[in-house]
């Protein structure tokens, strides 16, 4: 059996995320939500009990990382794909031998469905884990984690796929299938409220 991986969290400051929903929720009300599904992402995450790495270009989500038992790295905002790389390094100077890297707005994923990639990567040295509409990835599970370089971005879901080529595998996870970034997103989440986690749902129900 395989060691655990080390999940790497991806997180923007609260106070830019989410500028596509701004016709449907007021500036606070993003911050938010944004928050809230950051929360629920590591409580998820935490609950697997494997290491927890949070890269984040803000310092306030650094120390809420660190306050709920997670790691955490300072980035600076040049995107995702560059996030996801520096978390990499940093898990991979550590001495991990896969990494899980995890966006930090979906709010419906829990701690099975994370075992759940880390078993199909026992089988597959990469896994892709991709959105509802196969364009973008959620979930990335790497072993050794400089398998590929994370390709996060545009596209990212097919850019992960060639780079893989014949050691990648896609695999569909209905609790990772949804990130929130438009109101058409924002109306799946409401839909499925349920499913998502507490803190999420509370702010929903405030919302």
């Amino acid at each position: 059996m395989t060691d655990p991986p080390t999940i790497v969290v991806l997180a923007r400051d609260v106070r830019r995320a989410k500028s596509r929903l701004r016709a449907r929720l007021a500036p606070a009300q993003r911050e938010r939500l944004a928050l809230a599904m950051f929360d629920d992402v590591v409580a998820a995450a935490r609950s697997t009990r494997w290491p927890v790495l949070v890269v984040t270009d803000s310092a306030p989500l650094a120390a809420r990382a660190r306050a709920a038992g997670a790691r955490a790295m300072r980035s600076p905002a040049r995107g995702t794909r560059a996030g996801a790389r520096a978390g990499v390094r940093t898990a991979e100077r550590d001495g991990t031998t896969a990494v899980l890297i995890l966006a930090s707005d979906v709010p419906l994923v829990r701690a099975a469905e994370l075992r759940r990639i880390a078993a199909a990567g026992a089988r597959s040295a990469v896994v892709i884990v991709p959105d509802r509409s196969r364009v973008g990835t959620n979930a990335l599970y790497l072993r050794p984690p400089s398998r590929i370089a994370p390709r996060f971005g545009r596209d990212s879901f097919a850019a992960h796929r060639a780079a893989a080529g014949a050691q990648g595998r896609t695999l569909t996870v209905a609790g990772l299938a949804l990130d929130v970034d438009t109101p058409d997103d924002l109306d799946a989440l409401r839909r499925s409220r349920r499913k998502a986690g507490p803190r999420t749902r509370a702010v929903l129900g405030s919302a």
